[in-house]
């Protein structure tokens, strides 16, 4: 693919992650999902930081059964049933916790790209329904007009090109990969934003991490987005 280089005068797609980018969930989200997890199998699991960061909850599921060493009861009725579970979990417990919070430093970030006049969208591996709940909490659900998540495909390098074709169905615009931009927090982002072609600004939550990021290569890596003058520094 021939790389055409940035150009501020060009419209551009955000693609915001959800989870360590716009919020924190805190501990709830992996809490929950185990919770399920072992209401389904009889057995104990609890997932940690790693298990779940930049992964979708359709993998986090599939993998951790396949820790519990029963890859031969894994089926599709399986994850379905965890991941229901999961989901009635979080309508009842997630905007009851203390834990979850916004990043306030992405959402001055999403205010400067809508500003300057740019496209957004989520690009999450929670499930629609998930990613609904999490961020309604906070009244920035119906800021994104379109999303690609865990129910579209199981891993997010496969997520650019859903975003094409979504971007497309609902804004009537078509966006070539160079003009896609991954807002994420991630190795994971950083290596689907770099493996598709596209732009990334990755924000390191989690200190320990911010070398493996590094070592992908992300356009931008930052410790928070409140920068102002974030949205030029990809201009040049």
């Amino acid at each position: 693919m021939l790389w055409v280089p940035w150009q501020g005068s060009l419209k551009h797609l955000f693609l915001f992650d959800v989870d360590g980018t716009l919020v924190s969930p805190g501990g709830v989200s992996r809490g929950l999902l185990s919770r399920a997890i072992t209401y389904e199998t009889g057995q104990d699991i609890e997932l940690g930081y790693n298990d779940v960061a930049g992964f979708t909850d359709l993998s986090i599921t599939r993998h951790a059964l396949s820790n519990l060493n029963i890859d031969g009861l894994i089926s599709p009725r399986l994850l379905d049933v965890i991941l229901e579970r999961y989901l009635a979990y979080v309508k009842s417990e997630f905007t009851q916790s203390a834990e979850p919070f916004v990043h306030d430093d992405c959402i001055a970030f999403l205010n400067t790209v809508e500003n300057a006049g740019h496209a957004t969208c989520l690009f999450t591996g929670n499930m629609k329904s998930v990613a609904k709940i999490k961020l309604s909490r906070f009244g920035i659900w119906d800021r994104f007009p379109f999303g690609v998540f865990s129910d579209d495909a199981e891993d997010k390098n496969s997520m650019l090109r859903i975003v094409q074709e979504r971007a497309w169905d609902v804004l009537e615009e078509s966006f070539r990969m160079e003009q896609m931009v991954v807002v994420g927090d991630t190795v994971q982002d950083a290596e689907a934003a770099k493996e598709n072609g596209c732009k990334s600004v990755i924000v390191c939550r989690v200190a320990e991490k911010k070398e493996a990021i590094d070592d992908v290569g992300p356009d931008i890596l930052v410790d928070d987005l409140s920068d102002p003058d974030l949205l030029n520094r990809l201009y040049h």
